[in-house]
């Protein structure tokens, strides 16, 4: 870490931990908002506080809520005129895609009736990349696939991983050979969801 005039500025991540001390401290308290993607892969980013510009390297896999400390750059102490520290409470933007639950990745993703019905292979985004996901036969909306090791990063070592949630979307519009494979099914149908209806009383 370095601050704008090139001086190193020494940066702790403490993780939420608490720090006392013994005599009152001039600490200063800001705010930085994060990306999924710089909380993730982490970045660099410049600061103006207080009038000082600062370089921080965001380290990899931080989490809404977690601080940097940042030594030497809060507030001067009117009493010893030495300087306290500064802290950065991090905080995360919404992605399009992802969400953020603990070290878990959430994202959904809509499919066809024919391949909730027969199954299907489809490519799905991670941190880091496309994968193919295998879609077993007879998924049912709103079910939720786990892709092992492909989410957040955890503090001490490993990952999360990305909960892929599926979402049944049916075509509006249907070319003639679609309607009339559609309707055949409906004909010969032999699976009725809402048979057990006629014995629910009140």
């Amino acid at each position: 870490y370095r601050t704008a005039s090139g001086r190193p500025s020494e940066v702790e991540d403490i993780w939420g931990s608490r720090f006392h001390s013994s005599a009152p401290s001039p600490d200063t308290v800001a705010a930085i908002s994060l990306t999924l993607s710089e909380a993730f892969h982490g970045t660099q980013k410049r600061l103006q506080i207080n009038g000082e510009k600062l370089d921080v390297r965001i380290p990899p896999g931080v989490e809404s809520g977690s601080r940097l400390r940042l030594k030497g750059k809060g507030a001067t102490s009117p009493y010893s005129q030495q300087r306290g520290d500064l802290y950065l409470t991090i905080g995360l933007l919404n992605h399009p895609f992802f969400r953020l639950t603990g070290h878990d990745l959430l994202c959904e993703i809509s499919i066809t009736p024919d391949e909730a019905v027969l199954g299907t292979e489809i490519k799905v985004p991670t941190p880091d990349g496309i994968v193919t996901l295998t879609i077993p036969a007879g998924v049912s909306s709103g079910q939720t696939l786990r892709l092992r090791g492909k989410g957040w990063i955890k503090r001490k070592n490993g990952r999360g991983d990305l909960l892929v949630k599926l979402q049944i979307v049916s075509p509006k519009h249907l070319s003639p050979i679609e309607r009339e494979c559609y309707e055949k099914i409906r004909a010969n149908r032999s699976f009725n969801p809402r048979g057990d209806l006629t014995r629910m009383k009140l």
